[in-house]
Formats: C-alpha cells, sequence, structure tokens
C-alpha cells in the first residue's frame, strides 16, 4: 500500500509540473505607453484578445509577471502594414525607463542601440516567429514591452498576435495541434486519479 501510494503521488507530482501556457489575452490587461515614448497614436486591442495593433509612433506595455529562463522561448506572429518604421520590437523592463539590454529589435531600417535579432522585413506580410528569449534576457520582469518606433514618418501599423511565452514543462498553445478555441487543460478529476488508482494497483499485483 505504501508503495502504491507513492507511485500515485509521484503521478499526480509529475501531472502538476506541466504547467497550461496561454496565448495573452490583451484584454486582460490595460495597455499603457513606455517611459516617454508613446509619441503618438494608440494601441489597439481585438475583440477576442489576441491581437496587439500600434499605429502610429510608440512604445507601450503590459503589466503583469514574467518569468524569462535560458530556456523560454517567445511564439508570436508579427506584421508591419501602411509606411515601413524605423524598427519594430518588444522587450521586458521593470522601471519603465528604457533598456537597451531587455530590448530586442525585430527589423527596420534604422540601427537601434539594442539587439537585431533581424527576423523581419517590411514587406513580409504576417510572420509567424519563435524566438530564444531567454539566449538574451532572463529575469523576472514586471513589464512586457511593444515598439513601434517612427519618428520621422507617419502611417505605420505593427500587430502582434498569439503571443506566447513557453519554457520546458509548459504545455504550449502555440506548439500543438489545437483548435482555434483551445479546451482549458484542467487538474485531474477526482474520477480520473481513482482510475489511475486501479490501473496501477493492478499493475502491482502482476509484478
Amino acid at each position: 500500500m505504501k508503495f502504491l501510494k507513492g507511485v500515485i503521488i509521484s503521478a499526480i507530482s509529475a501531472l502538476s509540473l506541466n504547467a497550461q501556457a496561454a496565448f495573452i489575452d490583451f484584454n486582460d490587461y490595460v495597455v499603457s505607453g513606455f517611459s516617454n515614448q508613446q509619441v503618438s497614436g494608440s494601441p489597439t486591442v481585438s475583440s477576442d484578445g489576441r491581437e496587439l495593433s500600434l499605429d502610429g509612433n510608440l512604445w507601450v506595455y503590459i503589466n503583469g509577471v514574467f518569468e524569462i529562463t535560458s530556456d523560454t522561448v517567445l511564439y508570436f506572429t508579427v506584421e508591419a502594414t501602411g509606411v515601413e518604421a524605423e524598427w519594430y520590437g518588444f522587450g521586458l523592463d521593470n522601471d519603465n525607463v528604457v533598456t537597451a539590454s531587455t530590448l530586442l529589435q525585430l527589423g527596420g531600417p534604422t540601427i537601434s542601440r539594442v539587439t537585431d535579432l533581424d527576423v523581419y522585413q517590411f514587406g513580409d506580410g504576417a510572420v509567424d516567429l519563435a524566438i530564444n528569449i531567454g539566449s538574451y534576457i532572463t529575469g523576472t520582469f514586471s513589464q512586457f514591452v511593444f515598439v513601434l518606433d517612427a519618428d520621422s514618418m507617419s502611417g505605420t501599423s505593427l500587430t502582434f498576435t498569439d503571443v506566447e511565452l513557453c519554457s520546458t514543462g509548459d504545455l504550449c498553445q502555440s506548439t500543438s495541434s489545437v483548435p482555434s478555441s483551445p479546451t482549458a487543460v484542467s487538474a485531474p478529476a477526482a474520477g480520473s486519479l481513482l482510475l489511475l488508482s486501479l490501473v496501477l494497483l493492478v499493475s502491482r499485483r502482476k509484478i
């Protein structure tokens, strides 16, 4: 019985270690101007919360707890439209002050002070990206920053869609074969645990 109890506890622990990641629902956050960088234009969130669109010349952020480890991957779709901006990017922060070391440039013709990944060119359309953000930035942050930098032009737009942070052990929507409206994965129900107990008990008797 002690052996069976130990196996059940181990199985439950293993299940609980697989966290359920999810696309960021921007409707759950207040989108605010970052530092003094919201010069013109405004952010717009889609009705389903999966898209954040920037129009003009602005950097914005959402508040939360964003933990980035060395194996964290950032999944999202990006699309720039209208007029080509100076540069497009994202980053993380804690104090609402521009910190080059925690910002990443996706693309754009202007060379900025931040690391340029050079993974997006204006005219590419909507592109799905998977960036090992943990190779560039690690730590726990309270601000997720999105950048549309266009000091010298107008008519620029940038959209981020299905943004998701995933680390090892997470159940990621971006890498799963899930329907467009994914079903939430809940903790094992009591019935499921009882079934698991019976299966393990039968297996134990056979050994």
